[in-house]
Parts: structure tokens; C-alpha cells; sequence
């Protein structure tokens, strides 16, 4: 299964798989029989959220469930595992969710979410946010389940190891040539870190000293489309 043959299926997720059966949760099932007026003998797509898609048969279809037997399957790379993006929470929450939305269909699949000092709306929407990238998922046909953390402060990013980007419009490399150029991108853990309206405040600039900065483009871009912005050259890089 080419992900070029899968550009005009329906994807659906579910974990409850077992002995080559899968057992479809409450919402998705309805959504099959229900809204989509499938029936038992049809063909349908699965994620397990790990990899994996599963092309499956529709053997039983009941009032909460439907039963699916496993017919194929094929397993893709996540290419950004080793990719998180930082994402302050936003003073629209439309701008978030579609910053947060966009990346997942360009295929990053690690977030930490964080409030920064000049953060107007803060605290966690987690069921929210998961719930808005898993449907981001299936529509994208992509194979892997984001993550989704929250962090109260950009301090808790400080702290963990691996490389730190830190956007700067004024920054003498841009973020497509420093990929590029650095072959060890791969074997490292890379934190992208983005500022909400306004910026960061002095005392987190300074506390991200060590961090790599980069450009994104000449002008001043809204925190949304340099989240998108990001993830889209990262998408379009072979950086194998």
C-alpha cells in the first residue's frame, strides 16, 4: 500500500487490534455505519496511531462497534520523531488550533505546549488538542498519533536535552540552509521554539542563550503561519 494509493481512502484509528481483527471504539463506528452507510464485505483504512495502516474487511457492524479483518498492512517511518515543536499557547485559540493542526499534516508529531511571560491565555486544553490532532491525522492519511505535553513555562524546555532552535527574524542563517548543512540533524533531539504575539520576553531570550537562531523568512511573520511556516520546509527537506 503506496501512500500514493491510499490519497482517496477514508482513514479511521483505533487500538483494539488483535489476531488480525480489529475492533472499531464507539465514535469511529458510528461515523462508518452511520454518517459513511458502510456495511459488512466493504473495505476500509486503519491506524493503529503507531505506524501502521491497516487495510481492512468489514465483518460485523453492531449498534456501539464494528468488527474489521486485517488484509494488509503497511508500516511507514516517522520522520520527525526526533522533532518537538514549542508551541506557546496563543491569544486566539482558532490561531492555535490551526497552527497545531497544519503541522500535524505536514507531519510533526510531537508537541509541548507551553505558557510563556506574555501569554494572554494560559492553562491546558489537552482533550481539546488531542481530539483536534488525531482528526488532523486521519484527514492527512499519516500513521502516527501525535503528542501532545504541557508545560507551565518555557524553563521546563530549558532543561532537556538536545538542540534548541530559537526563531529570530534577524537571524543570519535560515532555517533551510542550517538543515542542509548539518548531516547530524537525525541523530540529535531538536526542540523548534516559537514566540507568541509580541515575542518572548528578555529574561526567556536570555535564558535560551545557547540555542541555535534561525530565520525563517526576510519579514515579520504571526506565530501560526511561523509554526506552519517551519513545519512545511521540514516537510520538504529529504533529510535521510
Amino acid at each position: 500500500m503506496s501512500q500514493e494509493y491510499l490519497s482517496n481512502v477514508e482513514l479511521y484509528f483505533s487500538t483494539d487490534i488483535s489476531d488480525g481483527y480489529i475492533q472499531m471504539p464507539a465514535e469511529e463506528s458510528k461515523h462508518i455505519s452511520r454518517v459513511m452507510r458502510h456495511t459488512t464485505g466493504e473495505e476500509i483504512f486503519v491506524t493503529d496511531g503507531k505506524g501502521s495502516i491497516y487495510k481492512t474487511s468489514i465483518i460485523e457492524v453492531c449498534s456501539s462497534t464494528v468488527t474489521l479483518r486485517i488484509v494488509g498492512t503497511r508500516t511507514y517511518e516517522n520522520k520527525f520523531d526526533n522533532v518537538t515543536f514549542c508551541i506557546p499557547r496563543l491569544k486566539s485559540n482558532d490561531r492555535f488550533e490551526f497552527a497545531l493542526e497544519k503541522s500535524v499534516e505536514l507531519g510533526i508529531t510531537n508537541f509541548l505546549v507551553f505558557n510563556s511571560d506574555r501569554t494572554i491565555a494560559k492553562g491546558e486544553k489537552l482533550d481539546r488538542w488531542n481530539k483536534i490532532t488525531q482528526a488532523a491525522m486521519k484527514q492527512s492519511l499519516r500513521s502516527y498519533l501525535p503528542k501532545i505535553q504541557f508545560v507551565k513555562s518555557i524553563e521546563r524546555i530549558i532543561q532537556l536535552e538536545g538542540k534548541k532552535y530559537l526563531f529570530d527574524q534577524n537571524a543570519d542563517i535560515k532555517l533551510k540552509d542550517h538543515l542542509i548543512n548539518h548531516s547530524d540533524f537525525n541523530s540529535d533531539q531538536n526542540y523548534f521554539i516559537f514566540g507568541p504575539e509580541g515575542g518572548l520576553s528578555e529574561k526567556e531570550i536570555s535564558d535560551l542563550d545557547s540555542s541555535e537562531l534561525v530565520a525563517l523568512t526576510p519579514n515579520r511573520l504571526r506565530s501560526e503561519t511561523a509554526i506552519v511556516t517551519a513545519a512545511s520546509i521540514l516537510s520538504q527537506l529529504n533529510l535521510d
